[in-house]
């Protein structure tokens, strides 16, 4: 089952209309050019992101309205026609504009709307606005003649409705206006653990930032300082990255070859030992068994040890168990290969260091690739 957003309605004010008693087909209806609307009396901030899509959803919103957005007085659709009270139409909108300033709306006023605005019996206009719990607007659903301002810093009109505590508390937690009491207090150990946890996880980059400095080499650990140094790092990195790849992925390819010829040199000792002491079935294989043995070094000594030896004393000869040949870094895998070999080289370094001499660490792969090979 799927929620339907929230959507709460409000009342908003817009531009004067004319002290002259001129009777203008076109009005200010949202007055937003920086996008943000604010009032007197604590609601909102809203945000008018789109206007173009405020405009078709308010024309499009009810099919009743499809002579125009009505205008009344004082917001009677909104307060006084859901108790049977009059709401009469004073004229309708019929067209909406996205300009610089805002939405204007052109109406067609009908004659008691006309007489109003002769007299200057109003003297602005205040929209009725569909927004949703973050306050963006959503559309326009209809428009009041009304008298008392309520946006700051706007020359509009609006009527004035003071904001009740539970209601602000509402919009604090991210809850609808109707909210019940018990929803809001069971809203706020929500909030409250986002906040510590929000703050726990501040003062744990704050307890790292100085390790961090020390680590790029920024001395006092001000974050700007640490920001620009980790940037130019980022941008320097991967090309060491690049080259230390390569060195490794030479180097590991120069071990495998050689941990290659390892093997085939014990196997190759262990089956001509088989041989010298007359072990049966072995000389007329000796191909196949250091193949095998370089891929089961274990199991073919198992095998070929079983069978018996005819070496010049007639007795059975346990052949002992090849020396180990070349650098020890030849048993390891490649990816073992690469940590022994990054070992050896920081330690290289550090030797070198201690003597005085600055090496880079490629420089010291380098060196201790050549001893392994030599």
């Amino acid at each position: 089952m799927h929620k339907r957003p929230i959507t709460l309605t409000a009342t908003m004010a817009a531009l004067d209309l004319p002290a002259s008693g001129e009777v203008p087909d076109w009005i200010h209806l949202l007055p937003a050019p920086q996008g943000e609307l604010r009032t007197y009396d604590g609601r909102g901030p809203y945000r008018l992101t789109d206007a173009q899509a405020v405009i078709a959803a308010s024309l499009a919103a009810d099919p009743r309205d499809g002579g125009g957005l009505l205008i009344d007085e004082n917001h009677a659709l909104e307060l006084s026609a859901s108790k049977g009270g009059p709401s009469p139409s004073r004229g309708r909108i019929v067209e909406m504009q996205a300009r610089a300033d805002g939405i204007w709306g052109r109406v067609d006023w009908n004659d008691s709307g006309r007489a109003l605005l002769a007299e200057r019996a109003y003297r602005g206009i205040s929209p009725v606005i569909i927004h949703d719990a973050q306050g963006v607007i959503l559309r326009i659903k209809n428009a009041a003649l009304v008298n008392y301002p309520n946006l700051r810093g706007q020359t509009a009109l609006n009527q004035e409705e003071p904001m009740s505590f539970m209601a602000r508390l509402a919009q604090r937690l991210g809850k609808p206006a109707e909210a019940s009491e018990d929803d809001l207090i069971a809203a706020i150990p929500e909030n409250l653990t986002a906040l510590q946890s929000q703050s726990t996880d501040f003062t744990a980059l704050q307890s790292q930032l100085a390790e961090i400095a020390t680590a790029l080499g920024v001395p006092g650990g001000a974050a700007p300082a640490v920001l620009a140094a980790a940037k130019t790092r980022a941008a320097v990195a991967p090309a060491e990255l690049a080259a230390l790849q390569a060195e490794l992925t030479k180097v590991s390819t120069s071990f495998a070859a050689l941990q290659t010829e390892t093997k085939r040199e014990k196997a190759t000792a262990f089956i001509d030992r088989a041989i010298a002491e007359a072990r049966p079935g072995v000389k007329p294989l000796r191909d196949h068994y250091i193949a095998r043995h370089m891929q089961d070094a274990t199991a073919v000594e198992k095998e070929i040890l079983m069978l018996p030896s005819h070496g010049p004393d007639k007795r059975p000869v346990t052949p002992t168990a090849p020396q180990a040949q070349g650098n020890d870094l030849t048993a390891l895998n490649a990816e073992a290969q690469g940590r022994a070999l990054a070992a050896r080289a920081k330690t290289w370094q550090a030797e070198q260091a201690a003597k005085g001499l600055a090496v880079t660490f490629t420089d010291a792969v380098r060196h201790v690739e050549q001893e392994v090979l030599l």
